[in-house]
């Protein structure tokens, strides 16, 4: 990308679920003008705070969060939005003078905002009936269909991700192509303008796992069971929010689906799952930095990246 080209300096420090990336972040701010950006496709969610990690009072007064908490639990989301909701509030970061970093673990919102995006077909009616067939199909239904559609993106979405799925069964109607067709043939958007040096947070597996069975037990003594059952009076336990991972067994249990330990023993089993899919995708990607939050040679290059971003933001 040419200089000309770039805004400014957006690090990102990313990794699996319960890594530990906000910890880092948030020791980071007390050093530096930073404001963390959320790269995460569940804490946008208003209400989801305990079972998305929201950050808590004392991390949201020690460092400005943003896109956390904001949208209503009953509407979708998507990568292009995020890509330009990201656009939007760096932009305000950058004109405060303090640096932008994104912190999180959504790899498709990364590529969305580092890579740019495929157009696709704008037919609000044509979405509109799509959405409305697909939407009253059965979760089983939806991948087998996939699966004749677009088996690459059946391969790549888990099959308990509802709404990934369709996600892709809606675009290959509407685009007549492919999700990983129209995804390898994108071009890098110049307008979005930014670099992104990525520090990628990592653990052993076994931690990782055991890590991710202590904050689901925390998050339930916090009140995650009253949380969902809340939200799922308020918006219907279907709604766009609640088909979180973690929400929907807590949902399904509430509803008498399951009694609480086979649900949270299937919560726990399919985080470490999506906490491994992450780890791998991580490990791809180009980037500065790599190891655990805790070793003190990351964390002092981390610094150091963060000084050099700050001094090229003034």
């Amino acid at each position: 990308m040419a200089d000309a080209a770039i805004h400014g300096i957006c690090p990102v420090i990313a990794g699996p679920t319960a890594v530990g990336k906000t910890a880092l972040v948030v020791a980071l701010a007390a050093r530096f003008p930073i404001e963390i950006i959320s790269l995460d496709s569940r804490q946008i969610y208003r209400g989801l705070r305990l079972g998305t990690a929201q950050p808590d009072a004392a991390e949201l007064a020690a460092c400005p969060h943003h896109l956390v908490d904001f949208l209503p639990p009953q509407e979708r989301y998507s990568a292009r939005r995020f890509r330009d909701d990201f656009q939007r509030v760096a932009a305000g970061i950058r004109a405060r003078g303090r640096l932008p970093v994104l912190v999180g673990g959504a790899g498709l919102y990364l590529t969305a905002v580092r890579d740019g995006l495929f157009t696709l077909p704008t037919d609000p009616a044509a979405l509109a009936q799509v959405r409305h067939e697909l939407d009253a199909l059965p979760d089983d239904e939806i991948r087998a269909r996939l699966l004749a559609e677009d088996p690459a993106s059946w391969a790549r979405i888990h099959a308990r991700d509802r709404y990934r799925s369709q996600r892709a069964l809606e675009i290959r109607r509407l685009a007549g192509e492919s999700m990983s067709d129209l995804m390898a043939a994108r071009q890098p958007d110049p307008a979005l303008g930014w670099d992104y040096p990525l520090v990628v947070l990592d653990r052993d597996r076994e931690d990782l796992r055991a890590r991710i069975a202590a904050r689901l037990q925390a998050m339930l003594a916090a009140g995650w069971l009253e949380e969902t059952a809340g939200l799922a009076a308020r918006h219907g336990a279907d709604c766009p929010g609640l088909r979180t991972l973690g929400y929907r067994e807590l949902a399904a249990h509430l509803a008498g689906e399951s009694d609480l330990a086979a649900a949270l023993a299937l919560v726990e089993l399919r985080t470490g799952q999506y906490a491994k899919r992450q780890q791998t995708w991580f490990r791809a990607q180009p980037r500065l930095l790599c190891g655990p939050p805790d070793d003190p040679a990351l964390r002092d290059e981390a610094a150091r990246l963060l000084a050099r971003a700050c001094a090229g933001a003034g």
